[in-house]
């Protein structure tokens, strides 16, 4: 019997299987994010911190973040994926709950809300490379791009109007209501994952070869990353330069092209609703192309829009370029995660593929003050420096096979051997 017109269509979206139950957990998950997330500085403001206070909270809880991504990768590896999934979604819930019954006011509010944004954090990033192992691992090889970007299609465009609803709530009824529905919509995610997500198989481990050489205790540890140390460092740069464009382009747009702020909110609203659609392209990009293509395009195609702005004064215009490079950046969406998960085998996927979510997270701590000092100089400074980045991790991706766009190998473990053991199997 053929399929519906809803099946056929939702078979576009998004493929069967893990992917799918992701999506519509991912519904919930990024529904009760976008509540509270985008106005967190609000809420903080409003128990009497101030900003150095909130600037605290918020470094530390970006601090647990990153603490908690190699955690949950190691332990998804070494025990289960959809185990840490379930678990991370939980945390995160009773992080927002803990925030929503914490007293009101300082000084009595700042270290039970650090506390509990603190739990909020790990939770929210535990399970990040637990994720991108288990897509990649659940989907058909010509479907791992549109699975990876699966968490991305639909709830992206069901997130939209969060941070409007967030804030009606905050003033209709209070901000603890705002976070108990936050956590409440996490916890369904917790609760979805443990009753939809089906386990990937394991591949058996490589049995010991006597004839191979004993190696380093650091290689035997972290040698797996040998073969995508390539793409992570040219994903931390092209992240550096990211911390130091992006905290200043409503500055740039408000204060150096002199537009009004809803100008600006209507530019960066358009870009937010193209992710979904560009999650989508995206997938599909990399399951024709190839990863390695799709994220030569991608930079290319951001080079271009940066390059072009630098030189461009009219406020229409330039809004334009600024749409089109937030779309162009979305390109390469699942790409790095098929690309490390194509090149590591499955006893570490998930360790790598955390590991590379951090890395690419490190260059914040300190490209924003960069970028400050470069908007004081001049704003278009940060324009330049962000294409000058854009263009030399674009030639680094051709060196990496940006313009061949095979079709990734998948790093398989077998008893002869593993793609990151010292004797791969053939």
């Amino acid at each position: 019997m053929p399929p519906t017109w809803s099946e056929a269509a939702l078979d576009f979206l998004v493929p069967k299987g893990n992917a799918r139950s992701v999506t519509f957990a991912g519904i919930f998950l990024t529904s009760g994010t976008s509540l509270w997330w985008p106005l967190f500085a609000i809420f903080l403001a409003s128990n009497g911190l101030g900003p150095v206070l909130i600037g605290v909270v918020i470094a530390l809880g970006t601090l647990v973040a990153l603490l908690a991504a190699p955690v949950g990768g190691i332990l998804a590896d070494r025990y289960s994926r959809t185990g840490i999934l379930v678990a991370a979604a939980a945390i995160n819930a009773a992080g927002l709950f803990g925030i929503a019954l914490a007293p009101s006011g300082a000084p009595a509010a700042f270290p039970i809300l650090a506390a509990m944004f603190g739990v909020a954090s790990f939770g929210g990033n535990l399970g990040g490379g637990a994720m991108r192992a288990l897509l990649f691992e659940s989907a058909r090889k010509d479907q791992r791009g549109r699975a990876m970007a699966s968490p991305y299609v639909l709830p992206s465009f069901v997130a939209i109007p969060m941070p409007f609803l967030g804030a009606l709530m905050s003033q209709v009824v209070n901000w603890p209501f705002v976070f108990l529905v936050a956590g409440a919509l996490v916890a369904v995610t917790s609760v979805a994952y443990a009753l939809l997500l089906v386990e990937p198989k394991r591949d058996p481990l490589p049995s010991a070869d006597a004839g191979a050489r004993p190696r380093p205790s650091w290689f035997r540890r972290w040698g797996f990353l040998t073969p995508v140390l390539g793409i992570v460092g040219v994903y931390v740069l092209v992240g550096f330069g990211n911390g130091i464009v992006s905290p200043f382009m409503p500055i740039y747009f408000t204060v150096f092209l002199h537009s009004s702020v809803p100008f600006f909110g209507v530019l960066a609203s358009i870009e937010m609703a193209t992710v979904g659609i560009l999650a989508l392209v995206s997938g599909r990009l990399v399951d024709r192309w190839g990863s390695a293509r799709t994220i030569f395009a991608s930079f290319a195609g951001e080079a271009v829009a940066v390059v072009a702005m630098i030189f461009v004064r009219n406020l229409l215009l330039a809004g334009t370029l600024f749409v089109v490079w937030g779309a162009v950046d979305w390109l390469d969406l699942p790409a790095p995660s098929v690309y490390i998960g194509a090149r590591v085998a499955q006893r570490n996927r998930a360790t790598a593929l955390s590991t590379f979510g951090v890395a690419t997270q490190l260059p914040l701590l300190l490209a924003p003050a960069v970028g400050g000092a470069l908007f004081a100089i001049s704003p278009p400074l940060i324009l330049v420096s962000y294409a000058a980045i854009v263009g030399v991790s674009t030639l680094a991706v051709v060196f990496l096979g940006g313009l061949r766009g095979e079709k990734e190998g998948i790093a398989e473990e077998s008893p002869h051997g593993s793609a990151d053991s010292p004797h791969p199997a053939h």
